[in-house]
């Protein structure tokens, strides 16, 4: 059966003629990843072979399925089973579309696997050793493993077979934003100017950046982001942020949101040695100066936040950013906060000197030691926390208010 596929543009028909029989592809945001391994997908299923479309999760595995249930829609004589998220095609060939998160991967014969946002499927390297790739043997069947860069964990350690001799079978690839002609160069730009040095080289050019050196590169105790006098509050609404600490420091901060969007940490508390009692008298001190709209506070202390709110608090825990990985959410929450520094939306009153101190020497670990992680030391982060949590649920909660507020 000849079916008409969507055209491809030149670096995404690069990675589909190439022989090998793995291929690892880090992507770009917009590179075009889906839509590649839709039609490799579709393309093998056409021939009659199987199929499986691997995701993290049920929701990342959704993204792909939509995909190709509306490019296979368009082919005679499928059969479309949307409950169990297959496709069955006229040659015999079929897809299905699976989540790590909560569908055994064992049991089938393959000869086709993607695993899309291999870089987020936890435990990836045990996953395909032990699950995926003994349902490739009887067949021969090939593998595409596709993401944007996660750090350097199991989707750094296969993109590296495709540069080792000693895995003739694989082949890597690095494909960046630029990569995509249909997105014009000067939004990819843009993009540059406007985000963390390695929030861009992560997203879009698709490197495998190593975290170690200091977090906010952009915050400066000496810069236009610290101010002495407090403006009047007018109509501009306050929120809070508060990181547990009691044996260690507990941080409690105030931000002052005005009407361009910018974030005047105004007002806060840096306690050593505190009890609840203490906090709550001291968040209902400020609660009565600055009638803070919430607080977000650190969500591993439920029952502090419970008691805190039994106290006639307003404290809720903060959102994550990213569901349920702790290390990509904090760091997407970090890049929330390096983000409003970038574009002078973030600031913070002189008087503030613990938090401006903190800010100033908070790190990742050193990459020189060996010992670089993607996530920073746990020194000097209280303030940091408290900040990053209440920058997080002004971002939850514009997009519940269904506002377009840029965080």
């Amino acid at each position: 059966m000849r079916v008409i596929m969507p055209p491809l543009h030149r670096k995404q028909d690069d990675i589909r003629v190439s022989n090998a029989r793995f291929k690892v592809v880090s992507c770009g945001r917009r590179f075009g990843k889906t839509l590649l391994g839709v039609v490799l997908a579709i393309s093998c299923a056409l021939a009659g072979g199987a199929v499986w479309w691997v995701g993290p999760t049920s929701r990342e595995a959704g993204i792909g399925w939509r995909a190709m249930k509306g490019l296979a829609q368009q082919i005679p004589g499928i059969v479309v089973k949307a409950a169990d998220r297959q496709i069955v095609f006229p040659t015999g060939g079929w897809i299905a579309v699976l989540s790590a998160q909560s569908q055994t991967l064992r049991g089938e014969g393959l000869d086709l696997i993607i695993i899309d946002e291999a870089a987020f499927l936890p435990g990836l390297l045990n996953v395909w050793q032990e699950d995926l790739r003994a349902a490739l043997s009887d067949r021969m069947g090939a593998a595409m493993f596709i993401s944007s860069p996660n750090g350097r964990g199991d989707f750094y350690t296969l993109w590296q077979r495709g540069s080792n001799i000693e895995h003739p079978d694989w082949q890597s690839w690095q494909a960046s934003t630029y990569d995509n002609p249909f997105i014009p160069k000067s939004e990819i730009d843009a993009a540059k100017r406007e985000l963390p040095d390695w929030v861009f080289r992560q997203e879009y050019l698709a490197e495998f950046v190593t975290f170690a050196g200091k977090v906010y590169k952009t915050f400066d105790p000496a810069g236009p982001m610290i101010y002495d006098e407090r403006d009047p509050i007018g109509s501009d609404e306050c929120w809070g942020g508060i990181d547990f600490g009691f044996r260690n420091p507990t941080v409690v901060s105030v931000g002052r949101l005005d009407r361009d969007d910018v974030l005047h940490v105004d007002d806060g508390t840096y306690l050593r040695e505190s009890t609840t009692a203490d906090l709550v008298g001291i968040l209902r001190d400020l609660q009565g100066k600055h009638n803070v709209r919430s607080w977000f506070a650190d969500a591993s202390e439920p029952g502090t936040i419970k008691e805190l709110r039994l106290a006639g608090l307003p404290v809720r825990p903060a959102p994550r950013v990213t569901g349920d990985r702790d290390k990509s959410s904090i760091r997407a929450g970090i890049v929330l906060v390096e983000t409003r520094l970038i574009n002078g939306r973030l600031k913070f009153r002189r008087s503030l000197r613990d938090h401006i101190r903190e800010f100033d020497v908070y790190r990742y670990p050193d990459e020189k030691s060996g010992s670089a992680g993607e996530v920073p030391l746990k020194v000097d982060d209280h303030a940091p926390d408290s900040v990053r949590y209440m920058v997080q649920g002004i971002a939850a909660a514009r997009r519940m208010q269904g506002t377009m507020v840029v965080v």
